[in-house]
């Protein structure tokens, strides 16, 4: 370092030390020397003896990302967004239409006249519904501020739904079971850039889909189409079963195993993040719904050294491997 960077201000070249430490420490080994280096070239050639206005916070933030991205790589982190941006979305609609909204079904006072409605509604379970279609909306057009603003109405959906639930004494819901699944969803769907248009399409379909069958099949109850609606409790046992989900499990397991072997291991981390929303569904309805704790626990445990070990692997993939996928 020369004498002039020196006698610029040894306390510059501490302060932008310090705020290098939010960086992980792979990172700094790396690229820890040139950063600080140009940090004080560039303050040099602008005079400055003291970090610019917000520099600080700036380059904290950049620090918080690098370290988010030694967890979750970027890549990983955007296809997973893209994912469950498309299942909550999936999720959200079919739940509105079956359970919420229900616009083929009975007239408020006739199905069940003791119903507190939410206006023309079933259950404020519209609350969150509709932002995260919005929020989808918003992704599919590239409006990614929009969608992470539609994600936190969807989130305070879920708490006035919540607040709305036990102030009406609504036995219709949204229960627990629907708020934590529909928030652990929108999480999932901001965890990165939902970028891939594909990936977010392919799982709004395959969501919609699969849970309109099956909430048209209602396996439990033996009688197949006959219900044109459901209760919030009646979501869980008889269309979004505890046993539907634990079938779903074993196949995101095997297809998680198998992107793995075939060094697709950034699609393996992204599934295996963007099925724990499910898996926390999973978990609590074998516990609450089914009775089945060994399952519940299963589910729970599997879920998440699945995650874990396709997101080390995905870390650990040479360089070469995503080039060749990119």
């Amino acid at each position: 370092m020369t004498n002039t960077r020196l006698g610029q201000g040894a306390s510059l070249e501490r302060e932008y030390g310090r705020v290098l430490g939010w960086y992980p420490s792979r990172w700094r080994r790396t690229h820890g020397s040139a950063m600080l280096g140009t940090l004080l070239d560039v303050a040099e050639g602008e005079g400055r003896d003291r970090p610019a206005h917000g520099e600080l916070a700036d380059l904290r933030w950049q620090g918080l990302r690098e370290r988010v991205n030694a967890v979750v790589p970027a890549d990983v982190r955007a296809l997973a967004a893209s994912i469950g941006t498309g299942s909550a979305a999936g999720f959200a609609l079919v739940y509105l239409l079956a359970v919420s909204w229900v616009p083929w079904g009975p007239p408020a006072g006739t199905a069940w006249p003791e119903l507190p409605w939410f206006g023309p509604f079933r259950n404020p379970g519209v609350l969150f519904a509709v932002p995260v279609l919005m929020g989808a909306l918003a992704a599919l057009v590239r409006q990614r501020i929009l969608a992470h603003v539609s994600a936190v109405i969807a989130v305070l959906g879920v708490v006035v739904a919540r607040i709305t639930v036990q102030a009406t004494e609504n036995w219709n819901g949204p229960g627990t079971t629907t708020l934590v699944t529909v928030a652990a969803l929108v999480v999932v769907a901001n965890v990165g850039d939902p970028r891939d248009r594909r990936a977010l399409g392919v799982a709004f379909a395959v969501v919609t889909v699969g849970l309109a069958l099956f909430a048209g099949l209602q396996l439990p109850t033996g009688h197949p189409f006959e219900s044109t609606l459901f209760t919030d409790g009646a979501w869980w046992g008889a269309a979004v079963t505890p046993a539907l989900l634990g079938g779903t499990g074993v196949l995101v397991l095997v297809t998680v195993v198998g992107l793995v072997r075939r060094r697709r291991t950034d699609i393996a981390a992204a599934l295996a993040v963007a099925w724990m929303p499910w898996a926390l569904a999973g978990t609590i309805t074998l516990r609450y719904f089914a009775s089945e704790d060994v399952a519940s626990l299963l589910m729970a445990v599997g879920s998440t050294a699945m995650a874990l070990v396709a997101l080390v692997v995905a870390r650990r993939v040479p360089e070469r491997f995503r080039r060749e996928r990119a």
